[in-house]
């Protein structure tokens, strides 16, 4: 039986109009542009047209359709009815990720069907591995727009209503996308072994193609309340600083690996649903010994924040590893660099849950933001020009210069915004005993 969320999917995407068009209009343009190239040499050649147009009907329109797919079930407010539906997460991942956009690979398949015919004409090679590269990159782009929108939807419906992660993934993989084309002896040196530049960029689109899958599957789970452990996303982040450290043969894995599970842990931080509810259940489950029901309910930012420790441990312990990158640094800071780096982030994540449990503030990112700006650059820059530069690294204690005094500064920063919370957390349950009292 087809699966009912891609038969729906096709029944809006596609019209006996739309599939007459669709391929009228693309052999029209191949048809002028051809007779273009033949009666004014130097042209566009034939199979980058196609490349062009495969890459605003698949690439740029279909994320946008990947987008709405989640976007109009909120608008329309028929998620609710999607989510007490029979169909579980991977039938209604797929549904969504190839029914929404079949008409974007409808055109896409044709403009690949000219880019091949055309570069076998003029005898290129690599054809093949150039066409699955193109599917898997649509298939990436499109995955990863529904995994964001399915991520945020539970923390910031208003983000995922104005339709801007469809963009921001254009602009992520335009900014980040290698050369699609290169020279045929063209190499790739990655942990120490050399690959053909096709086939390596063929295998990394495949592997991120399928992560973003898989992660729009674990973030449909969760959008349909269907509890999970939060196991990938340390997990990604391990791979993804293994993928990065292997162009440089493993030089800095360690390093790599802790700025990468820094950056993870403030993207989950600032986009996941933290109010003081969730972590009371949190804290009953650990109470009553429930561990599975613990991380069932946790949030998946703690588990980089814990991997972003141990690496720093690692480093501490290890002697040190070579920085991925140039710093002016001494060998004594450096062996402190990676813990005063992992208490900073513990107490950032204080102060945002400071916020947070408030319950007042609607704008718990902004908030955190702002007051973080402060502590780590006005109040530090105000101390420098005042002359005050023991204050100044107080506020700032990643300054290059005695180790153990920029570890006890971040220690200290850490243990006042734990305080904090602690603080908070007790005035929130005293609140919650009144009314239970009364």
């Amino acid at each position: 039986m087809i699966n009912p969320e891609f038969k729906r999917n096709l029944w809006l995407q596609f019209s006996l109009h739309r599939l007459i068009a669709m391929p009228a209009i693309l052999a029209l343009v191949f048809f002028t542009l051809s007779l273009a190239n033949d009666n004014w040499p130097g042209g566009v050649p034939l199979d980058s047209v196609a490349l062009i147009l495969f890459a605003g009907i698949v690439c740029l329109w279909g994320t946008r359709n990947a987008s709405n797919t989640v976007i109009d079930e909120v608008r329309d407010k028929t998620w609710d009815q999607q989510r007490m539906s029979a169909l579980d997460p991977w039938t209604m991942t797929w549904g969504k990720l190839f029914g929404a956009t079949a008409f974007n690979w409808y055109g896409g398949i044709l403009c690949l069907v000219v880019f091949a015919i055309a570069a076998l004409v003029r005898e290129h090679s690599m054809t093949l591995s150039s066409g699955l590269t193109l599917v898997a990159l649509g298939i990436l782009m499109h995955a990863a727009t529904i995994a964001l929108n399915l991520h945020l939807m539970r923390s910031d419906m208003r983000a995922v209503q104005r339709g801007g992660i469809a963009w921001a993934v254009v602009l992520i993989a335009v900014m980040f996308a290698p050369p699609f084309r290169a020279a045929p002896d063209a190499s790739v040196f990655w942990w120490g072994q050399s690959f053909a530049y096709s086939s390596f960029l063929l295998a990394s689109t495949v592997f991120f193609a399928a992560v973003a899958v898989f992660a729009a599957w674990r973030s449909m789970n969760s959008a349909l309340q269907i509890t999970t452990i939060p196991w990938a996303w340390p997990l990604a982040c391990c791979l993804l600083a293994a993928y990065v450290a292997g162009f440089s043969g493993g030089v800095g894995l360690l390093w790599i690996g802790l700025l990468f599970s820094l950056a993870m842990t403030y993207v989950a931080l600032f986009t996941e649903e933290n109010d003081i509810a969730l972590w009371q259940r949190v804290v009953a489950r650990a109470k009553r010994g429930n561990w599975h029901g613990l991380f069932q309910n946790l949030p998946i930012w703690p588990t980089t924040l814990v991997l972003s420790f141990c690496l720093a441990l690692l480093l501490q312990f290890s002697g040190g590893q070579e920085l991925p990158f140039k710093l002016r640094v001494t060998a004594a800071s450096l062996s402190f660099l990676a813990l005063t780096l992992a208490l900073m982030l513990l107490r950032d994540c204080c102060v945002y849950l400071f916020f947070a449990f408030s319950g007042k503030s609607k704008r718990v990112g902004a908030t955190t933001i702002l007051y973080l700006a402060i502590v780590n650059g006005l109040l530090p820059f105000l101390s420098k020009v005042m002359g005050l530069d023991s204050l100044a690294i107080f506020f700032m204690p990643l300054h290059i210069g005695n180790g153990w005094l920029m570890l006890g500064i971040a220690a200290l920063h850490a243990l006042l915004a734990l305080a904090l919370l602690g603080w908070r957390w007790r005035q929130q349950a005293l609140k919650d005993e009144l009314p239970a009292a009364a």
